[in-house]
């Protein structure tokens, strides 16, 4: 074998499992698809187990975001191995976990393709041809070559891209002085935040800070939401449909929740929007709103413009305020201003106004302004405007669900006063921004913000961990050093200031230099085809590096791009306290099952490979950070993150809890040790906005966002947010063999590591859904396989079928991050990670306004291949 053939690196031997091991240890994804399950069950295994000399350690799942609790039970006195190590749901964690992907790790921790060492390139890009050599090379390779790039071209020129780790790549970003550091949100999250923002402000954006309390809900709607992510919140749900609460969910393919005692609606994909407006329209028409919760608590009184722009003191009076806002008193026809007061930074603290003041909903008439008599109405009557239009029977059109179907869910959704989830994963259409929107906007009409049973805003567990602080252009490391910081904003932020992140806008850089070279890019944890739309896109992006850097666990087909693959360590290796996402009250927990990597496993923490790269290209920048002295082994990586760094942060929050309330931190920190969690906070409700208020400009809700109307970043945006038809791809011809795919996930296994674990072989679900009357039309039956090519760029790919009533006629679905790899390093064990496609091979990667919200659904043509 010459040097050039050489390849990664793994012994040819796939597990043998027996079927009763693999049900046992992945049961969690059967049970995924119900609304909750008894831990009883669980509590009395870990007890036999810990009574056989098992002991139990917290773990937080990083298989998605949701940081889910499970425990790690070992056997002690023994070698670890897939028989002496049991991953469970932590039976009272308030966010347990236990999906299929989390029930996998062990599974991934001593795979057969696991990348063990780190791995040179040496064929050509894309070949996945490496050779192994030592971290002592591969370190000081990669710091020449970053170090060469920045001195020619600036630290700039080096890109960070994540979705789940860039916080770990703040490390070493904001020393060494790049600001690149930019993640995935585009085919995530983006939509909802930005719809979140545009209607709640900026301090309610992020993911989790707003949620249905769905433990209480009387009637929980979730439009595109699953529940497979966060998974604890499946059993959450389960208290509430346990009191006979009702759960519809609203998508174009039936989720496996759908199974447990729940409604499908069926609705063609981007049309989600118009679908929420119907409802609205018929409580309105109906008298199921609750209009006096609209009236005092959005701007819906508000007095606007025709554009919509706000009607305030500054247009009335010279030097007035842009903050008060014109609005009529609806017993005596007065004209009055009123508006949030305003700290010193800007931010709404209380409300300027008479609270027992009764305000028109529905004036309309002349406004003298300052620069003459304007037409003006109020905000309520500009939405109920545009409300009017989605009339049932409009909408069946458009959505494809029976006028008769929307009346009743209307009818049951606000005389149950029900509430709809907010979303999480909404990059879809490229349309989403104003469904997600409208979302939150329905929750508005029943009168139950932040009202038992409604949509909430969840509480903090307040600890952060540790990291950089960044004050203005000043940067701070958790040791204490500060520095000045001269990196600039991300380029995502210059084409997208409203998300949370858009690689693709730095291919322009990587391409042609525009704005300025982008020549080194660092992928982290990340399966990038799987992530970002338009893979021939991405393709041209990553031939056009001088460097390109994987960490990774297992050989994702990006890789194969990479010069340099790095071996990581994962959540059941490292050693972490964070706090608890998705849950209503706050919480911290603790993450370390004390296990290592594999015996011949050299897998290192991502931060450690960050640090010993940066520590080579200047030594000054390192110890920003307090990395000082190289560290050579997992021993002392551990006595120098573990206890130095870790710890320490978490003995200060310990400290700063004890210091406010005498023996408040030593409980924290002795349920965290025994339980694996504690409670920090305790949700209350009726605070929001009733005592405090939101971030939007007025510092109400908002029906017509005053935010998209005034902030320049916004622009392009619908204030007053409706359907419209996307731009992200080509509407399939009615009854052809044109459709839309909708991509998703499922609870079992699509995660880019679960694609290769060995249960995904027989639990993954890697074939194209197709509705029976489509099949019938198209002469296809189950197992059949048909040529998918994509309308918008003529990509092909092939694929076996599953004709099932569980997505609607005239689209298909395919589960994402579940099949169609491509890498060229695959064991023979594993070739059936190829089956399927990847939705992302067909998408034109347009990019929505504004946030960069992308679409993950795509168009194609569908064509029988005959055997």
């Amino acid at each position: 074998m010459s040097e050039h053939e050489k390849t990664t690196i793994v012994p040819s031997s796939a597990p043998t499992i027996s079927r009763r091991t693999l049900i046992g240890g992945a049961a969690a994804a059967a049970g995924a698809g119900a609304l909750g399950f008894s831990m009883t069950p669980v509590r009395a295994e870990i007890e036999r187990l810990q009574a056989e000399g098992w002991e139990a350690k917290p773990l937080a799942c990083c298989m998605c975001g949701a940081r889910c609790g499970l425990i790690a039970m070992k056997k002690k006195g023994v070698p670890v191995s897939q028989s002496t190590v049991r991953i469970m749901p932590n039976p009272d964690h308030p966010q347990r976990g236990y999906c299929g992907r989390g029930a996998q790790t062990m599974w991934l921790w001593n795979h057969p393709m696991r990348i063990k060492k780190p791995l040179k390139r040496v064929g050509e890009r894309g070949e996945g041809k490496f050779e192994e050599i030592s971290w002592d090379q591969a370190l000081d390779e990669i710091a020449a070559k970053v170090k060469a790039i920045a001195t020619e071209y600036g630290e700039k020129a080096v890109c960070l891209t994540s979705h789940n780790f860039t916080g770990y790549q703040n490390w070493f970003a904001a020393p060494f002085g790049t600001g690149n550091v930019i993640n995935h949100s585009a085919t995530c999250n983006s939509a909802s935040t930005l719809g979140r923002r545009m209607i709640f402000g900026p301090s309610f954006s992020g993911l989790g800070l707003v949620e249905p309390d769905y433990a209480n809900a009387d009637y929980l709607m979730l439009v595109g939401r699953t529940v497979s992510c966060a998974i604890g919140v499946q059993s959450t749900m389960a208290a509430s449909r346990e009191r006979g609460g009702r759960i519809v969910f609203v998508d174009p393919r039936m989720p496996e929740p759908g199974f447990a005692g729940s409604e499908w609606i069926p609705i063609k994909p981007g049309t989600d929007a118009a679908f929420l407006h119907s409802l609205i329209l018929v409580g309105r028409r109906e008298g199921l709103v609750d209009l006096n919760w609209i009236e005092r608590w959005t701007n819906a009184a508000y007095l606007v413009r025709d554009d919509m722009m706000p009607i305030t003191e500054a247009d009335l009076v010279e030097g007035g305020s842009k903050r008060k806002f014109l609005v009529v008193d609806a017993t005596t026809g007065e004209k009055v201003l009123q508006g949030p007061i305003l700290n010193e930074k800007g931010a709404p603290t209380g409300f300027d106004e008479d609270p027992t003041r009764k305000l028109d909903l529905n004036w309309e008439g002349t406004v003298t302004t300052l620069k003459g008599d304007v037409h003006a109405q109020t905000v309520y009557v500009l939405f109920c405007r545009t409300n009017d239009k989605y009339t049932p029977e409009a909408t069946s059109a458009i959505t494809g669900i029976p006028a008769a179907t929307i009346e009743r869910t209307a009818r049951d959704f606000f005389m149950k006063k029900g509430v709809c989830d907010d979303g999480w994963y909404s990059s879809r259409n490229a349309n989403d921004v104003e469904c997600y929107a409208m979302m939150n906007i329905i929750n508005f009409f029943t009168g139950r913000m932040d009202h038992k049973g409604g949509l909430v805003f969840t509480v903090g567990g307040g600890f952060g961990g540790p990291g950089i602080k960044a004050a203005g252009k000043k940067r701070t490391g958790p040791t204490g050093v500060t520095w000045d910081y001269t990196g600039e904003k991300p380029l995502d932020k210059q084409y997208f200031p409203e998300g949370i992140g858009t690689l693709s806008s730095a291919f322009p850089a990587m391409l042609k230099g525009d704005p300025y070279p982008i020549k080194a890019l660092f992928m982290t944890g990340c399966d990038m085809f799987h992530r970002e739309a338009n893979s021939a896109r991405l393709i041209e992006a990553f031939k056009s590096l001088d460097l390109i850097v994987s960490q990774d666990l297992m050989p994702v087909e990006s890789n194969d791009w990479a010069d340099y693959v790095l071996p990581s360590t994962f959540f059941l290796e490292n050693h972490e306290y964070l706090g608890v996402n998705y849950a209503l009250n706050g919480n911290v927990q603790k993450s370390d099952a004390e296990i290592d990597p594999p015996e011949g496993c050299e897998a290192r923490h991502d931060i450690w490979q960050f640090l010993e790269i940066l520590r080579r290209i200047d030594p000054e920048k390192a110890a920003r950070v307090g990395y000082t002295e190289e560290i050579k082994d997992r021993a002392g990586w551990k006595a120098w993150w573990d206890k130095g760094i870790m710890d320490r942060a978490w003995a200060g929050f310990i400290a700063a809890k004890n210091a406010a309330k005498p023996g408040e931190g030593d409980r924290i920190a002795a349920e965290v040790e025994s339980e694996g969690w504690s409670q920090t906070a305790a949700k209350v409700y009726d605070q929001i906005p009733y005592k405090r208020p939101f971030t939007t400009p007025t510092g109400k809700a908002e029906l017509i966002s005053f935010y998209a109307l005034t902030v320049p970043s916004a622009k392009g945006i619908q204030p007053l947010p409706e359907h419209y038809t996307t731009k992200a791809y080509t509407q399939p011809k009615p009854r052809s063999n044109e459709f839309i795919i909708a991509s998703g996930k499922d609870g079992a296994t699509n995660a880019g590591t679960c694609i290769f674990t060995w249960p995904t072989k027989f639990l993954g679900d890697r074939t194209l859904w197709m509705n029976p009357v489509d099949a019938e039309r198209l002469g296809i039956e189950t197992g059949d396989t048909v040529e998918v090519e994509g309308i918008d760029n003529g990509v092909k790919g092939r694929t076996k079928v599953t004709v099932t009533n569980r997505v609607m006629p005239g689209v298909l679905f395919s589960h994402g991050f579940s099949g169609g790899v491509r890498t060229k390093v695959l064991l023979p064990e594993y070739e059936w990670a190829r089956e399927g496609i990847n939705t992302q091979w067909f998408a034109t990667g347009y990019n929505q306004v504004s946030c960069g919200n992308m679409a993950n659904n795509v168009s194609v043509r569908v064509t029988p291949v005959k055997a």
